[in-house]
Formats: structure tokens, C-alpha cells, sequence
């Protein structure tokens, strides 16, 4: 008897009557999901050995059966890559045994190779699609099938893993050399470039600015206001000095400024812009075109989000891929603010999921990356010109015969001295694998008015992470109030973006808020959230509705008392989450909504990543300042509010305050060698 791994899509039935005759074959097969595993063109080379091209595919996958897809024309590059962002066109099953590789079912050549008890007494089963004529191809699983709680299992184990204890930190680096941390800037040698104009500020108030009530017409899609959104979601926004230090700073947060996220464009239709894929070189404002197509497709132009998981992991080790996450959800709320000073919409592609989204960016075509470190898909979104209305639609895919791919992928870390496996284990179990979108938002709260107002661009630039707060300042209530309304997913931007259900809800440390009494308080973000809330903490807790606070917000104060020590040594003994006004904690509905689709977990950072940039920019508007801690002892919060399970967990903390600025460090602007006569930008330089 011999053991082997069956590479299957779940659902298929002729795949489980070919793992069925192996069974009865006296065979022990280890089943396995075809459509997540993370392949590679080398492992995808090894089933296929010297079968002719043709044969690596799946006959009855429906861009083959519908001609989009001749086999017979494609050589062996083209086809992998076309695998590898599809694995729906692989043939199968692929099997694995002993190292042995076979790409299909063929029970002779299992028999000759492996032996056993035989299958030659078996009746046989046919490789070809048991449904060629149905409407429909066999369901993948849906979430909450075994496939799933098999990926959430991954995920939860991986949160467990890494949680900060007061014992011990969760695994990372045993020391840092600055001098060699990876580059943060992520560029294509052989891409061709071209410099977006500096013109937010001009484009911004020529659409009405941070005033939503204007009638100003949005400006078109178009190079100069594409550079405009992206100057003010993902640009530089300045550059800081301190003796022979020098670092930039971006529109977007990052936890420990060492940014992550990258954002690729799709463009097709656009004025000034060849249909194709361009990266965003944030140093250069510039577009760097990653590929070209002359195939026709729908008009549009749409962001995508990945994470270079390395970047973050160089400092924090296996906590890194929480602190991605987080950086998705403030790029995401980054973009929202940019685009609302345009007068734009952006609305969230749920429905592409990680396997489309891997082709449609070309992070999975690995000849482009060679030594490089790997691009994780994240997310995609669509800009929407109100002025000129479009359904919320998917890009087409990249048609081989008339796209040509650019560029090869800079090594960001020559010389890495750790790995943590765990990153790309929980980072392929959290996929997305639906093709459509889930959990809308439920109206649980009146739609509300329109924003009152919008950051204005130089509040975007001027966005700083506190490092120090004056620990005697006092907030107004009115003001703290804001901010708290703030976070309520009503319909106006940034939470339009957001068609999911709330599953976020901060816990306030309050400090020092005029008129108000220190104590730990909750902001119920969805009032079906109440009841399992107060199941789940402590029955100490007063729950009482606070005096003063405007009706609309679900704000209760849990319990009265000073905080500020407890705060501290919940985040890592720093002294921000204490000498603030307040700090708070954000608790996720998290196990439940795991077990039910493990790619949650990306999603529910995501939310408190949100959160957070609301929070910054919100702060920033009254003169006050915030920062996220990511470092928090996550167990030990959990405990202080008499949580016993795992249904709530806190994924992301903040704290905002009165900032005290360090004049040593000299502030320059983001892009000085393009400021030109011809730019009407007026740079903040602060010292």
C-alpha cells in the first residue's frame, strides 16, 4: 500500500470517484484543495515532466471549452502563468508519491508505479469531466465546509501563536541593525516610467475641496487627477532628518513606518494612459508599467492592494502579517479620503478573489520577481466618476496573445537573516476563495447625513504618528465626541466604502475628556453587537448610556476609574497609550466569523485598520494627534474586560492626544526635486 497525495478541486465528482477507486485500490490518499495550494511554476514543472504542453490542461475549464484558451498554441512560460493566476485550467487530479509526480488519472500507470494491492481489479474511472454538458460546473465549497475550518483552524492558531504575553513577545528578531533594514521602495528595472504631475492641492479645490455640499463637477478620469489621488493616499507627505538619519514619510500610516503595501493600477480608457497594469513608485510620483494590452476591454480604472509581508517581518518577525493587514485597511481608507476630495467614488471589488486578483496584478509571475521578495494580492477597488456613473465591475483578464508584460522586481533585502514560515502559511490559509461578495452591511443605523466636511490636502500631508503627548492636556467632550461619531459606519465616506457588516468595536480608555469621568468605555459600532457583547465581558460592567453624550451614539460607559497605569502596561509599558487623552482597544467579533470564511481574518484588520486612519485624520482636523500600537498584550486586555473565549479579540490599538513636537528633527518637503514654477502645491515644511 502506498500513500498519496491527491491534489483535487472539492466538489468535483469525477475527482472523488478517482480517489474512491485509489481507496479500494488498498492506496492511502491524502486529499488536498488544487485551488489553494500555493504553487510554484518549478512544483507545477514536476507533474507535468514530459508531457507536450497540451496536456497540462484542464479540458473542461470554461475558457478552454470556449476557444478563449488554445492550449496548443502556448509554450510552456505562457502556460504556467496562466496556471498559476487559474488553477482551474491545471489538469487534474495531480498526484504525488514517494517523489513521484502525475498530472491526471491514469490507474495503469498507478499500478505499474506503485504497485500495491492493484487497481486493475477496480472498475475504472474516466479523467474526463462526469458533467461535460451541465449549465453549471461542479460547486467549489463554499465557506464553512471542512476545506475551510481546516484555513481557519490555520488562522486561529496563528493569532494564538502570536500574541504578546507579559512572559514573552511573540517571535521575532533578537536584534535589528538599522543600517540594513530592506529597501522601502519597491521598483521594476526595464519598466518603463512616467512621472505623475504634483497637482492635488490645485485638483482638490478645482473640485470643491473639503466641502461635500459643493456643485463643482468632479474632474474626468484622467493622468493628472489619477497623480492627484494618489499623490494624497499613497505619496510621500515628507521627508525627515535627524543628524545622518534620513527617512521618508507617506499619506498612508504604517506600523513602524516601514510600509508594506504597494498599489498597482489597472487602466483601460484613460486619457494619457496605455490600457495596461503600472505600479506606483511612491518615491518618483511615477507610474512604472508593468504590462500592456491591445485586447479590448470595458473602460475603467481600478487600485490593487498587495503586501510585501518581508518589510514588516524584518522588525516584528511572525506578529508581521497582523501589521500588513492593519496597512491595507489605512491604505484603504487613504484612498477613500483622496478620492473624496475629487469628488470620487471608490467601491471595494469583493468579488475578485485571491487567484484572479494574483493574475490581474502579475504578482504571481515569478520570472518578474526571480530572488525578489513576494508581492501577497490584497484587495482591489474601483474608482467611479459620479459625473460619469459605471457599474461596479471586475477588470477583464489579461488576454496572453496581445498583452506584453515589463520589468523585473528589485531585491528589497540582499542578505535576510531570519524566515518565519508561519507568514506564508497563514497568509495562503487567509485566500480569498469566493467569487462574490458576503456579509453586506446590515441597516442597523439610520443612513445619516453627508460628511460635513473632509480633511482638507493639507491635513492629509500634515498626518503624523504622536510620539510623545503632553500628559496634562484635557480634550473638549464636543471634540471627543466627534471622534467618536466618527467611527460610526453611516453612509457618507470613508465607510461607503465598506459594504460589510460592523464587526469592530472600540474599547475606551478615557483619561482626560473635559466633563467627563476617566473610566474604560465601548462604542457599539452595530446594535445586534450589544447582546453578545455583554454576554461575553464582564458582568462587573455597568453598561450605563453617558450623560451629555449626544442620543445617536451607542456609546456606554462600562466602568469609572483612573486607567492610565493599566493602559500602559496593557501596550508594552509604552508611556503614549498613558499620557494621552484617551487610548482604546478594538475588539472584533472574531472566532465565529473565522470558522465561517477564514479569509476574515484579513477582513476584520482590515475594519480596524480603517478605524485607525479615521482616527488620524479626524484627529488631525482639531489640532490633536494620533498613533496605532501594535504592540499590546493581547491576552492580558482580554482579560482586564472579562473575556473568557475567543469570540471577541482585540486586533489593533490607538491612542489620541496633544502631540509634543521633537525640534531636532527637521521636516522637508516630499518631492523637492519636482517642485517646479509650473506647481501650484504648497508644501508643509516643519521643523
Amino acid at each position: 500500500m502506498s500513500t498519496l497525495i491527491f491534489y483535487e478541486k472539492p466538489g468535483c465528482a469525477t475527482n472523488a470517484r478517482q480517489k474512491q477507486q485509489l481507496l479500494d485500490a488498498g492506496h492511502q490518499v491524502i486529499a488536498r484543495n488544487l485551488l489553494d495550494e500555493p504553487w510554484t511554476a518549478l512544483r507545477l514543472r514536476d507533474f507535468f515532466a514530459a508531457l507536450p504542453v497540451a496536456d497540462w490542461f484542464n479540458r473542461a475549464a470554461p475558457q478552454l471549452k470556449s476557444g478563449e484558451i488554445d492550449p496548443a498554441r502556448l509554450d510552456a512560460q505562457t502556460a504556467l502563468e496562466l496556471m498559476l493566476g487559474n488553477p482551474l485550467l491545471i489538469r487534474r487530479p495531480l498526484i504525488e508519491a514517494d517523489g513521484w509526480h502525475l498530472a491526471g488519472f491514469d490507474a495503469a500507470q498507478i499500478e505499474q508505479r506503485l504497485g500495491g494491492t492493484g487497481t486493475r481489479d477496480v472498475q475504472p474511472v474516466s479523467e474526463h469531466c462526469s458533467r461535460p454538458h451541465a449549465a453549471t460546473p461542479c460547486a467549489t465549497p463554499q465557506p464553512g465546509d471542512a476545506q475551510n475550518r481546516e484555513r481557519a483552524q490555520v488562522a486561529l492558531a496563528y493569532h494564538e501563536r502570536t500574541k504578546h504575553r507579559p512572559d514573552r513577545y511573540a517571535s521575532g528578531p533578537e536584534t535589528l541593525d538599522w543600517t540594513m533594514q530592506p529597501d522601502p521602495f519597491r521598483t521594476f528595472k526595464g519598466s518603463p516610467s512616467l512621472a505623475l504631475p504634483l497637482c492635488a492641492s490645485r485638483m482638490a479645490l478645482a473640485a470643491g475641496g473639503a466641502d461635500p455640499a459643493s456643485e463643482t463637477l468632479p474632474p474626468a478620469l484622467s493622468l493628472d487627477s489619477l497623480g492627484a489621488l494618489l499623490e494624497l493616499s499613497l505619496g510621500l507627505s515628507a521627508w525627515k532628518e535627524y543628524g545622518p538619519d534620513r527617512w521618508a514619510l507617506r499619506c498612508n500610516p504604517s506600523s513602524g513606518n516601514l510600509h508594506p503595501t504597494e498599489a498597482y493600477v489597472i487602466a483601460h480608457g484613460i486619457p494619457q494612459l496605455d490600457d495596461g497594469l503600472y505600479h506606483y513608485a511612491s518615491r518618483s510620483h511615477a507610474l512604472e508599467q508593468r504590462c500592456a494590452t491591445t485586447a479590448a476591454h470595458p473602460a475603467g480604472l481600478w487600485i490593487g492592494l498587495t503586501s510585501i509581508h518581508w518589510r514588516e517581518a524584518w522588525k516584528y518577525g511572525e506578529r508581521a502579517f497582523r501589521y500588513c493587514q492593519l496597512d491595507v485597511g489605512h491604505a484603504l481608507a487613504a484612498l477613500r479620503y483622496a478620492a473624496g476630495l475629487l469628488g470620487w467614488h471608490v467601491r471595494l471589488v469583493a468579488s475578485c478573489d485571491s487567484p484572479r486578483l494574483t493574475a490581474l496584478l502579475g504578482s504571481g509571475r515569478e520570472q518578474d520577481y526571480a530572488a525578489a521578495e513576494r508581492e501577497e494580492p490584497d484587495l482591489l477597488v474601483q474608482l467611479i466618476n459620479p459625473a460619469q456613473p459605471q457599474p461596479l465591475i471586475e477588470p477583464a483578464p489579461w488576454d496572453v496573445a496581445h498583452t506584453r508584460w515589463m520589468g523585473q522586481a528589485n531585491i528589497l533585502d540582499p542578505y535576510p537573516m531570519y524566515h518565519w514560515p508561519i507568514i506564508d502559511e497563514v497568509a495562503s490559509a487567509t485566500e480569498s476563495t469566493h467569487s462574490k461578495a458576503a456579509g453586506m452591511r446590515r441597516p442597523d443605523y439610520p443612513p445619516g447625513t453627508d460628511a460635513t466636511h473632509l480633511p482638507a490636502a493639507e491635513v492629509i500631508r500634515g498626518r503624523r504618528s504622536a510620539q510623545r503627548f503632553d500628559a496634562q492636556y484635557a480634550m473638549a467632550a464636543a471634540d471627543f465626541y466627534h471622534l467618536v461619531a466618527s467611527l460610526l459606519p453611516h453612509a457618507h465616506l470613508p465607510w461607503d466604502i465598506w459594504d460589510f457588516a460592523p464587526q469592530v468595536h472600540p474599547v475606551f480608555f478615557v483619561h482626560r475628556v473635559e466633563g467627563m469621568p476617566a473610566g474604560l468605555y465601548i462604542l457599539v459600532r452595530e446594535a445586534g453587537a450589544e447582546a453578545r457583547l455583554r454576554a461575553e465581558l464582564s458582568d462587573e460592567f455597568e453598561w450605563e448610556r453617558v450623560a451629555d453624550c449626544p442620543a445617536e451614539l451607542p456609546l456606554f460607559r462600562l466602568q469609572t476609574g483612573k486607567w492610565q497605569k493599566l493602559a500602559r502596561v496593557v501596550s508594552c509599558q509604552q508611556a503614549i497609550a498613558a499620557d494621552s487623552c484617551f487610548a482604546l482597544g478594538m475588539l472584533a467579533e472574531f472566532e465565529t466569523s473565522i470558522q465561517q470564511d477564514a479569509w476574515r481574518y484579513r477582513q476584520l484588520h482590515w475594519e480596524a485598520g480603517l478605524l485607525g486612519q479615521v482616527l488620524y485624520l479626524e484627529a488631525e482636523t482639531l489640532a490633536l494627534r494620533g498613533t496605532g500600537i501594535g504592540c499590546f498584550l493581547d491576552d492580558a486586555f482580554h482579560e482586564l474586560l472579562g473575556l473568557r473565549s475567543r469570540q471577541f479579540q482585540s486586533l489593533y490599538h490607538f491612542t489620541v492626544g496633544l502631540p509634543l513636537a521633537d525640534t531636532r528633527i527637521t521636516t522637508l518637503p516630499p518631492y523637492p526635486d519636482r517642485v517646479t514654477a509650473n506647481d501650484t502645491e504648497e508644501h508643509t515644511h516643519e521643523t
